[in-house]
């Protein structure tokens, strides 16, 4: 045997073909029919993911007309209820949230002494309309004047509430107080 190997014969030679044999099927199995039995399975649940998706696209595009027809129902009832600002657009809107707070302010002894309307924003189905207004008045009539305003219709929400007073005051008198406010109504339709 002249530095060659040798390889074995008889019953060694074909237990080590049934080995090597045995190893390639492993290698095979490892280097390519698990990775592609794992890709496989992934994708699988993938596509049962998204067919469940869309199964419950369907049943909520099936809902839409009558979820549509409730919002549309709701919205004229707020409307009839005059819970909603009136106005065909944002700016008719603004307006009539002006002229809601300036006759509110006339009601409680006081007028405003600005008022900014803020950009309309979209509320969900709603559109929100504000306006950031500032008055001097005293305690009692700035309180007057945020409850009217509390339970007014067409309802409208006040935030951003700060009140200051101008100076050093005699605790026995009403003085003015300086009051900054957003208020906010809201009004369907589009822009």
């Amino acid at each position: 045997m002249n530095g060659q190997l040798a390889l074995p014969e008889g019953r060694a030679g074909q237990g080590l073909a049934v080995l090597l044999m045995l190893l390639a099927l492993a290698v095979l199995w490892v280097g390519i029919a698990a990775p592609l039995a794992g890709w496989y399975s992934a994708r699988a649940g993938l596509l049962a993911a998204e067919r469940q998706e869309i199964a419950r696209g369907d049943a909520l595009q099936k809902d839409l007309p009558a979820l549509r027809a409730a919002a549309a129902a709701a919205a004229k009832q707020a409307d009839a209820n005059g819970i909603l600002l009136d106005g065909g657009s944002d700016a008719i809107a603004g307006a009539n949230l002006q002229v809601e707070l300036q006759g509110l302010a006339a009601q409680n002894g006081t007028s405003l002494d600005s008022i900014a309307m803020v950009p309309a924003q979209q509320a969900g189905a709603l559109r929100r309309i504000g306006a950031q207004v500032s008055v001097t008045a005293t305690w009692p009539v700035l309180i007057a004047l945020l409850g009217a305003i509390d339970t007014a219709r067409p309802r409208m929400i006040v935030d951003q509430l700060t009140v200051t007073s101008p100076g050093p005051t005699d605790p026995t008198q009403d003085a003015p107080l300086q009051a900054g406010f957003s208020v906010a109504g809201f009004r369907t339709g589009p822009p």
